[in-house]
């Protein structure tokens, strides 16, 4: 009796000892060479020990710490939840005590094959004679298990053995748990510190002016490895495409070597600091362009002034001109809406880029810029088709994606810029307002013309003085008047495709002279009719 009291203060005061050393380090791998070599001290009977922890990416108990083991093969076993000893304690959270090498074989029986052979290697290919396993729990969670093995006797452990290591895996879980907070605080500094220089040597690279070669270049330094940029704003969702987006515009992509969530922390902060480097120097590349625009804008209007020939030859100089050069000028606009959206920076800036490269393979002169919602062409040296072959290599870029309309003024002298500039203006207005349309050249511009270059209370005059009669008539009167035009006065068409009786024709048409106070038959009445109806569709239109 005195020796069992004697026994149990010794196991007492060896636990006290046992719970401060554990407490002592907040070391993982310190931590768990202490479990081991407590529960050691504690069973003497035991020929292994062994501590396994569950692994939350392989979602896998594995081996931590052991004695009397051979770790290099036991390191090769990963265990699932239910399978063998291990599994089966994890799983159920509570501890046991085999009685029997029936029942350890029993538990064993479903072990994978491969674990089987790592195992019986591990262990020195001995059978099992006696086992206990306990779980480590931490406010329920179960960390993993402690298995204690002998390989000479059957019920050489008691239940008072079990649950002696039981305090020691409870004490054991808290001070992993402890090591694991302490381990992801570490790596978290660790990490912090090192995003910190990351976003540093990015950044000096953007302040320094490195471009984005140098910033692709330290990225692939960082991930030793191929990393390309591509300035487009829709691609397909993969798994090895990093979008570079500002706000919900995307700036382009990085098309990595691999899938993003395959790279270290480390590495994924890498590719977000490069990513929002190069859309800071994106957005300075646009404003430069912005600049740039604006600039040539600014020349633009300065040729259109009166200059002195000293200002005059410096301008051409800055763009590359000849005085004799003849110069014709499209105007772009969108039929529907706008030609770029304002609120995405890259929307417009790849859109006249584009636009100016179409436009200089075609004419390297050629000077280009916006007013507002407008591209503006102005192009020297005009070749046969020229200006053909610019709007058809635009539309066959961007059809489908804008609906543009073209208006084009006549070729002209470098010092009459402003007038195939006008021309090209009130093209592109009469295209705009004409559905039907979407190049209009002014050159071949009919009556329209005059709604622009005649004074319109005039036009307003001459309209109502040859047509504002046929406007108190019904509109069967205009449309039958319209028609006989288009048919260039030929009643039988005109009565077929209005589907009525030439007689009624003859009634309509003798009404409209009654009214108008005209002649049809006589020439100049008829083109003043004509004129004054084609002034009126232009008038309609615009």
């Amino acid at each position: 009796m005195e020796n069992d009291q004697k026994f149990g203060i010794d196991k007492a005061e060896k636990l006290l000892k046992i719970n401060k050393m554990l407490t002592e380090s907040l070391q993982q791998e310190e931590v768990l060479r202490k479990v081991i070599v407590a529960a050691s001290e504690l069973i003497d009977v035991s020929d292994t020990l062994i501590l396994y922890l569950y692994d939350q990416s392989t979602k896998k108990l594995k081996l931590a710490e052991g004695e009397g083991i051979n770790k290099e093969k036991l390191q090769h076993v990963a265990f699932e939840p239910g399978e063998s000893i291990a599994g089966k304690v994890f799983k159920g959270k509570k501890p046991k005590l085999f009685t029997s090498e029936d029942e350890i074989d029993l538990y064993m029986r479903n072990m994978a094959t491969d674990n089987y052979y790592y195992y019986f290697e591990g262990v020195y290919r001995r059978k099992i004679k006696s086992a206990f396993c306990v779980p480590l729990l931490n406010r329920g969670e179960c960390l993993g298990v402690l298995v204690v093995n002998n390989f000479n006797q059957d019920g050489v452990f008691t239940k008072s053995d079990m649950r002696v290591i039981e305090f020691v895996a409870d004490q054991s879980a808290i001070a992993i748990n402890n090591s694991h907070v302490y381990r992801n605080l570490e790596e978290k500094n660790e990490l912090l510190s090192q995003s910190i220089a990351i976003h540093d040597e990015f950044y000096s690279l953007i302040i320094k002016g490195g471009g984005m070669k140098k910033v692709i270049h330290l990225l692939e330094s960082v991930l030793q490895g191929k990393v390309t940029f591509h300035a487009i704003t829709f691609y397909k969702d993969a798994e090895s495409i990093f979008p570079i987006v500002r706000g919900d515009e995307v700036l382009g992509i990085l098309e990595l070597e691999k899938p993003f969530h395959s790279y270290s922390q480390m590495e994924q902060v890498a590719i977000e600091q490069a990513s929002l480097s190069i859309a800071l120097e994106l957005v300075k590349e646009n404003a430069l362009f912005e600049k740039e625009l604006h600039f040539r804008e600014e020349v633009f209007n300065q040729l259109l002034e009166s200059l002195s020939q000293e200002d005059m030859t410096r301008l051409l100089e800055y763009i590359n001109w000849d005085e004799k050069w003849r110069l014709q000028c499209i105007i772009i606009e969108s039929k529907n809406g706008v030609l770029w959206e304002k609120k995405k920076i890259t929307d417009k800036e790849r859109f006249i880029k584009s636009i100016e490269a179409i436009t200089k393979k075609i004419s390297s002169h050629s000077l280009v810029f916006t007013k507002a919602y407008q591209i503006i062409l102005i192009i020297p040296q005009t070749k046969e088709n020229t200006v053909q072959r610019v709007i058809s290599s635009i539309d066959d870029q961007w059809i489908g994606e804008k609906q543009l309309i073209y208006g084009v003024g006549r070729e002209t002298s470098i010092h009459h810029l402003d007038v195939t500039y006008r021309e090209a203006m009130r093209s592109v207005s009469f295209a705009k307002s004409n559905q039907a349309m979407n190049v209009v050249e002014y050159a071949k511009l009919g009556i329209e013309r005059l709604l622009y270059e005649a004074d319109s209370e005039t036009i307003e005059l001459f309209m109502e003085d040859k047509l504002g009669g046929l406007f108190k008539l019904d509109q069967s009167y205009l449309k039958t008047v319209n028609k006989l035009i288009e048919n260039n006065k030929n009643h039988k068409q005109t009565s077929q495709d209005l589907h009525i009786h030439p007689n009624t024709l003859y009634y309509r048409l003798r009404k409209i002279e009654e009214v108008l106070s005209i002649d049809l038959s006589n020439e100049r009445d008829w083109l003043n009719l004509v004129i004054a109806l084609q002034l009126f569709r232009g008038k309609q239109q615009k």
